[in-house]
């Protein structure tokens, strides 16, 4: 499952970018604050969330990997991971992760091995191993937030807020960060209270994509599949 990994540095270089930076201060009208600070703010704001959906589409290594999960901090998820032409189901709960993945995805992430992962799997659901593999991040909001999300500045760092757009249909403070190491990217705040981070985009350096964030706070129900349609491949090595 090396793509889960490479997937997983993939949304971890964007969410560096967007460089999330604590700094002091602060003004009666958000939209006139630095980058900074309004970068801030936002921080503050996505480290109260419960619950989040986290949608979007990442260029890696020369591979497409598009995300679109919803999690929360109770160890649920439930969405999908694509790569390779190929789509797997994610679904998480009460510290159990399971995917589901189709051919397309098999025989993009198993090579050879993907005809006899294939006969014993089918259309079965996948134990996820402990070690997770690049996947326990999208069942923990804490562990996904923190993977997206740079919270510290380091030198060469810098910050430039744009003028206010809209992003489907909420108004939004775009700031732009550079970095020696990162490239570019532009974070998209909130205007309003809660001022949530609703979209980033990296444009440049190893990796570049977008991810939109969601659903802040919203509940959501996930049941985990019956006994006899999971296959724990842990359990049939040798």
């Amino acid at each position: 499952m090396g793509v889960m990994t490479r997937m997983g540095l993939a949304l971890a270089s964007i969410g560096m970018a967007a460089a999330l930076t604590a700094c002091g201060g602060g003004g009666d009208d958000f939209t006139e604050q630095s980058g900074q600070k309004i970068a801030d703010e936002s921080k503050k704001a996505m480290g109260d969330l419960d619950s989040v959906k986290v949608a979007g589409t990442v260029n890696t290594g020369g591979q497409e990997v598009t995300i679109d999960v919803q999690t929360n901090d109770k160890g649920d998820c439930t969405g999908s991971i694509g790569t390779g032409g190929g789509t797997a189901e994610l679904l998480g709960t009460g510290g159990d992760i399971w995917f589901r993945p189709d051919e397309a995805f098999w025989r993009a992430s198993a090579g050879d091995t993907a005809d006899q992962i294939l006969s014993v799997v089918g259309d079965k659901w996948v134990v996820v191993p402990s070690s997770g593999d690049g996947f326990d991040q999208f069942c923990d909001i804490d562990a996904l937030l923190d993977e997206l999300i740079k919270s510290e500045k380091e030198d060469g760092d810098k910050y430039t807020k744009k003028d206010t757009e809209d992003v489907d249909g909420d108004e939004a403070v775009p700031v732009e960060h550079t970095s020696d190491d990162e490239g570019t990217s532009v974070g998209y705040v909130l205007a309003d209270e809660p001022h949530y981070l609703v979209k980033l985009e990296k444009t440049d350096g190893d990796d570049t994509g977008e991810v939109t964030f969601s659903e802040f706070d919203e509940k959501f129900e996930v049941t985990a599949p019956a006994d006899d349609e999971i296959v724990d491949l842990d359990n049939l090595a040798g």
